[in-house]
């Protein structure tokens, strides 16, 4: 079954994380056996005429500074969850002190991270975390919620609260257990600290499947994914994060918040939206009640060539207008489909088999007026098996209509086997001198094809010489996601100062075309000034003041979002 198709085995001590790299010491890409291939064609691509080592630098070599928490409040907090469970080392500082954006590890590697968390500490339960929240309240402690640490917005920015002096990274990853499973609502409750690969194991084992698969879901956690609003893979069938929370339970410096378990209510503005994207500014979520479906019969992940993007902006479009189910569409630009389509035959022979059968594949193509601006879609079907016939034929009909050209199921096939693989190429390409990074934002159909463009020609003029490429990840009935991904030469002499310029480019050009800061990363310390530009100020007051409530020392994860 394709939901039983993940690694439940991950080893998630802190020892065995990379602390400056994306995933475990015991994975790692794939294809990694080609990365001297891969690295000739990227030296290529960029017109450069070598590819230059930039490893990093050793944990012993983190410029780490004294911990700021004295013996006194180690002690104190160890009281409450157990003095095994808080730690000043510096490996557990060092990983909780950023996430996995492209300039948290670019500072971890070359030793340029300026900010440092004085400690971490796990609780255990409930209890414990208030007990924490309400020491470091009384203390004037500044404290950051962590899960999975696989932020890409900054979102674990060490940043201290006006007058507070001391840093404390709250791990919530103790909290990782089944607490009921409704079998009757197909409602399941968790810890909020339970990593992806668990979760799905244990409702896997019921034949139950929550559908929630973010390329980051080996390495994030329930919490983590509520805390960002988080978008699943198969977010077409299965919904965003918070159209699958039903209820969940907060701890604040000013008590526990715990909404109801009901399907749906007009009591007033709904809480759990509210605590949805909320990135530990309001509270820690401790557990949450959420939707779980049975694990489908069957499925079928194929992909569709379309003659250009245009073409299949309006397929998708189509597909969601007629309400056909679809667990997944994506649409991969011209830019992407040659990338990947290039990535896929590197170190490959050229036998006469693939030779004879590239030879059809073009005639095909040129049959069907397909050319260089060729754009790929992988779309996914879940479901029982007449269903998913059903629902294939509906399709195929509309593939024709579109002029597409149905490709069978092998790219459907091999995505599956490497979808949560590809972050862990950024952990090579980044040695060898090579920036890659990622931003994303949503809009409507009517915009899709010139935010498109924009946001290409922003990348590609911020850095010059740059591979600028973007998909469709996720796609509703008014619109779509645009993810956009840009790999470039690093300047190895102002690497921060390159970043900085591209980001803020790409971010204004989505701030001046009305798009959000953000799909489904969240907006943390990163995307905070276009978050607040966007923002009306009576929002922001209101937000502000709720804040102001329920932690008044502002203890909770300042200078994110809009605080």
């Amino acid at each position: 079954m394709f939901y039983t198709e993940l690694n439940s085995q991950i080893d998630y001590s802190r020892d065995n994380l990379r602390w400056n790299a994306w995933g475990a010491y015991g994975q790692d890409f794939f294809r990694v056996g080609q990365m001297q291939d891969i690295l000739g064609f990227l030296a290529d691509e960029f017109k450069i005429t070598e590819i230059r080592k930039t490893p990093p630098v050793a944990l012993e070599e983190i410029t780490l500074p004294k911990s700021n928490l004295s013996p006194a409040q180690i002690r104190e907090l160890g009281k409450i969850c157990g003095s095994k469970h808080v730690s000043t080392e510096r490996r557990e500082r060092v990983f909780h002190s950023a996430g996995k954006s492209y300039y948290d590890v670019l500072r971890l590697s070359f030793d340029t991270l300026k900010h440092f968390v004085d400690g971490v500490v796990y609780p255990g339960k409930d209890s414990e975390l208030a007990k924490i929240l309400e020491y470091c309240s009384k203390n004037n402690i500044t404290v950051i919620p962590f899960g999975g640490g696989s932020s890409v917005v900054g979102g674990l920015e060490v940043v201290k609260g006006k007058g507070q002096k001391v840093v404390l990274s709250l791990d919530t990853t103790r909290l990782s257990n089944l607490i009921r499973l409704d079998r009757e609502s197909h409602l399941a409750t968790f810890q909020a600290g339970i990593y992806g690969p668990k979760l799905e194991k244990t409702l896997n084992d019921q034949g139950f499947t929550l559908g929630h698969f973010p390329q980051s879901f080996e390495y994030s956690t329930l919490g983590g994914w509520i805390a960002a609003r988080s978008a699943g893979q198969q977010s077409n069938r299965y919904g965003k994060i918070e159209e699958i929370l039903t209820s969940l339970k907060v701890v604040t410096p000013a008590g526990t918040v715990e909404t109801l378990r009901d399907p749906a209510s007009s009591t007033g503005p709904d809480l759990n939206q509210i605590f949805a994207g909320s990135e530990g500014l309001l509270g820690v979520i401790s557990e949450a009640t959420i939707k779980i479906h049975k694990l489908p019969e069957t499925r079928k992940y194929f992909g569709i060539v379309f003659p250009d993007f245009s073409s299949g902006v309006d397929f998708i479009r189509e597909v969601n207008h007629r309400e056909i189910p679809t667990s997944m569409i994506r649409l991969s630009d011209k830019s992407e489909t040659r990338l990947y389509q290039t990535l896929g035959t590197l170190g490959k022979k050229n036998t006469p088999i693939r030779w004879l059968k590239n030879k059809i594949q073009d005639m095909v193509l040129n049959w069907k007026s397909i050319g260089e601006d060729k754009c790929v879609i992988l779309l996914g079907l879940d479901g029982s098996k007449e269903d998913v016939s059903a629902n294939f034929s509906k399709i195929k009909r509309i593939i024709s209509s579109h002029k597409g050209l149905y490709a069978g199921t092998h790219l459907g096939e091999q995505w599956i086997h490497s979808r949560y693989n590809m972050p862990f190429l950024r952990n090579h390409v980044m040695e060898n001198g090579i920036g890659v990074d990622t931003m994303e934002t949503s809009t409507t159909y009517d915009r899709v094809l010139t935010l498109h463009k924009e946001g290409i020609a922003s990348l590609e003029k911020s850095i010059p010489g740059s591979i600028a490429m973007c998909h469709i990840s996720h796609s509703y009935h008014e619109g779509a996601c645009l993810y956009y991904t840009i790999l470039f030469p690093m300047d190895e002499k102002k690497p921060a100062e390159q970043w900085f310029k591209m980001k803020r480019t790409v971010s204004e050009t989505f701030y001046q075309n009305g798009a959000p800061i953000s799909h489904h990363h969240g907006v943390g310390f990163d995307h905070k000034p276009w978050y607040v530009k966007a923002t009306s100020q009576p929002a922001l007051f209101g937000l502000r003041a709720f804040k102001k409530e329920i932690d008044k020392k502002e203890i909770l994860n300042p200078g994110k979002l809009f605080h």
